[in-house]
Formats: C-alpha cells, structure tokens, sequence
C-alpha cells in the first residue's frame, strides 16, 4: 500500500533522470498500467494469449528424467502454475520494444509464453533471443511456438541442465542488452548468473529478475544485486526486480519501487 501510494512520486523522481535505459522502464510501466496500447501491440497480445490458451488445453504428459525425477505432469498443469502472468508478460513486451536490435537472454523457457512475447517484440527491430530451458518436450513445444513468429535465425532454443549449458552460453561470441532470468529460485545459482553474465553484455543493459521475493534466498540474493558496485539503478516490483548497467552512468545504486501488480 505504502509502495502504491508513493508510486507517482517515484515515477517523478525516475523520469527527472536522463538515462536511456531508465526511461524505457518509465515508459513500459506506464503502457502497462494504462494500457494504451497501438493496434499492433493489441494483435500481438491476442496472438500471445492465444498460445496460452493453446497450451491451457493441452494435456500432453511432461517427464522430469532429465532432472533423475519419476515426475510426470502436463502441459497444462505447467502452464497454468509457473508461466508468466498476461500483464508481466506486456511489460517485458514493452521494454523490448522500446529497445534498439535488442539482444535478450531468457534463462527459464519454460512453456515459451515469456518468449513468444519477447519475439513478437523484438521482430520488428531485428531482435534475437537466446532462451534457456532443461526439459526437452518445453524446448520442442517452445522451438516450434517460436518459428511461427520469426525465422529461425532469430531464436536459439538450448536444451539442457544448466550446469551443463550455462558455460557454453558465457562461451559463445553474443552480448545482450536485455537478461531475464528466471530459471532457478535459488540465491546461489542466480548471484551466479548475475556475476558472469557481466561480461556478456552490452556497454548497457537491463537485468530482470523473476520472483523476488519467492523464498528468503531469493530476497537475499536481490539484495546483494541491487546493492552490486557495477548496478546503476535498481526498480523492485515486488514480483520482478530490475537492475540497470549502464558504464556511462555515473551515479551508482539509485533505489526505486514500483507497483504493477500482486
């Protein structure tokens, strides 16, 4: 409550500050909450969410052998517990689109809902993801969504646990502007992903943390990330935080809090 009340106050304060990267999460937060959207953007959404449909329908039977687990669960049932949420889904929509040739690496795949947002975004400015999932049916379900929207020179789909395939990401000769990390809630792995992805992105970028505060771990290790020596600015949204790196901006560990939505 005290975050909403306070909320144009702090949207004031964030749009005062002349940076690039800063300003495009002033302008995705404020589309989103208003919803004032073009008629492509609105086409997209449709599209969007008609794959979540798609996928609420289906009952294909999912395996968790990759991870040594006897687990069997559906599509719809996955779909349903962990894929992004419509209006998160928008504001990430938002952000990319506000980006110039955005870059962007998605650690967590899951079902690809966050990802066919992410693309239909990007398409127009000649954007390319690079998503990272373990389960093998998610990435086919996932890879085949995708080439729908875009060639297939737009978007690589890299299966496998990511102790096994996070190294080979930080090899390959790609830089990003945009990180959404969102595949392990954990406080170790994810200051893993932040302290090594440093030096795979771009002269800016914009981290999006998933979940924040889903455990206590994951609310400690948000904490050390904002307060890291290269962040710039941090906007926690309770659900999502963002961090901004930006190695022309001077000023270091500006602290902001929004309110989107529950």
């Amino acid at each position: 409550m005290k975050r909403r009340l306070n909320q144009r106050s702090e949207l004031n304060k964030m749009k005062a500050i002349d940076n690039e990267l800063l300003q495009v999460i002033t302008k995705s937060f404020d589309l989103t909450k208003s919803g004032d959207n073009q008629k492509e953007d609105l086409e997209a959404f449709q599209l969007c969410e008609a794959y979540r449909e798609k996928l609420l329908a289906d009952t294909t039977q999912i395996t968790y052998e990759v991870f040594n687990m006897d687990h069997v669960d559906t599509v719809q049932n996955i779909c349903r517990k962990a894929a992004s949420p419509a209006k998160w889904c928008r504001f990430l929509y938002h952000m990319t689109r506000s980006l110039n040739q955005p870059r962007i690496l998605e650690i967590g795949t899951n079902v690809g809902i966050s990802g066919t947002y992410l693309l239909h975004s990007s398409k127009a400015n000649n954007g390319r993801l690079t998503t990272m999932e373990g389960l093998p049916q998610l990435c086919n379900f996932s890879a085949e969504q995708f080439a729908t929207i875009v060639p297939e020179s737009n978007f690589a789909v890299i299966q496998g646990l990511y102790e096994n395939t996070f190294p080979e990401v930080l090899k390959r000769d790609e830089t990003y502007n945009l990180l959404f990390i969102d595949g392990n809630h954990k406080k170790e792995p994810t200051l893993e992903y932040f302290e090594a992805l440093m030096d795979k992105i771009d002269q800016a970028a914009i981290f999006v943390f998933d979940d924040i505060n889903w455990s206590q771990g994951m609310s400690e290790a948000w904490e050390q990330i904002k307060r890291n020596e290269h962040v710039n600015f941090s906007i926690d949204l309770y659900k999502l935080g963002i961090v901004i790196i930006d190695r022309n901006e001077t000023r270091k560990n500006v602290e902001f809090g929004l309110h989107l939505e529950y």
